[in-house]
């Protein structure tokens, strides 16, 4: 059995690599918890980063797997876009890092700190379970409110898949969702089409609608290429997951995704988004998403 372990590189570029005994791989930074690499058994590479990613701990690195938490977006401008998470150093919980046949995992935690409390001023602990088997990488992540108050939060995997090209990739399982298209302003829609397609720049939140698992499929034309299912639990209550599905093409582009980078990716992202979500104090939430290469 291939061991897992720890590399230590830079401040920011310090990681933790697991290795299954079939020959997938993950790799995980401590710099935001983010997994910057999952490649299964035949060395290919499924979640895609950028070749300008920044990893001096000024931002959060751009592709992978980064962590959105407590809010989406901005909402609140004292604290940076998408929160706290994705932007500190993490943990490795003791003796969590673990091999055997069925799996490789380990759990990162995130607590509350001085610095933390300048920008979202709650007591919080989160816990970030990752796991690898032969066929599939599961993420989890938890957050426990550790305080005497409830507070109200989003969070979102956002995750980048590799794809051989945009303009032929395809996602499948949300036909007869609402959503808000976001490049047109925020338009509330229902998507009527059984696939969505990506001929141009596409940022859209799909809202959840049954608290029940769902697998959503991406294809690349017209072969599937991926099978993810999404879950999400607030207070020990099954939630629906909203999907963020999002590709800037070249006209959106940030400067560390330089064109013609959007080619080779598709964000199919669980959260809790739409709306904010209450914790009471000592209460769990939870999300996670399994992806399983095809």
């Amino acid at each position: 059995m291939a061991a897992s372990g720890m590399e230590e590189q830079g401040t920011h570029t310090e990681k933790v690599v697991l290795r299954h005994c079939s020959g997938a791989t993950a790799e995980i930074l401590l710099w935001g918890a983010t997994l910057t690499s999952y490649k299964t058994a035949n060395g290919q590479d499924r979640v895609f980063v950028s070749p300008a990613a920044i990893y001096d701990g000024k931002k959060a690195i751009r592709g992978g797997v980064p962590l959105v938490f407590p809010q989406f977006g901005q909402p609140d401008k004292a604290m940076p876009q998408h929160g706290v998470a994705r932007i500190s150093k993490w943990s490795i919980k003791e003796g969590s890092l673990k091999d055997s046949a069925e799996e490789s995992c380990v759990v990162f935690t995130l607590s509350d700190s001085p610095e933390s409390r300048e920008k979202w001023d709650h007591a919080f602990c989160l816990e970030y379970t990752v796991s690898l088997s032969a066929v599939s990488l599961t993420m989890t992540l938890t957050a426990i409110n550790t305080g005497d108050a409830a507070f109200n939060f989003n969070f979102l995997l956002h995750t980048y898949l590799q794809i051989p090209d945009i303009a032929e990739t395809t996602v499948h399982g949300l036909g007869g969702r609402n959503l808000i298209d976001k490049v047109t302003g925020g338009d509330a829609k229902r998507e009527e089409s059984s696939e969505i397609k990506f001929p141009s720049f596409t940022d859209r939140i799909y809202i959840g609608e049954a608290p029940v698992a769902k697998d959503l499929t991406v294809k690349c034309k017209g072969s599937p290429i991926f099978a993810v299912v999404n879950e999400a639990r607030v207070a020990g209550e099954v939630k629906p997951c909203d999907m963020v599905i999002w590709n800037p093409y070249e006209e959106a582009s940030p400067g560390d995704l330089p064109p013609p980078a959007f080619k080779n990716f598709v964000c199919v992202e669980p959260g809790l988004v739409q709306e904010p979500f209450e914790l009471p104090p000592k209460a769990i939430a939870q999300l996670m998403q399994k992806i399983m290469p095809l």
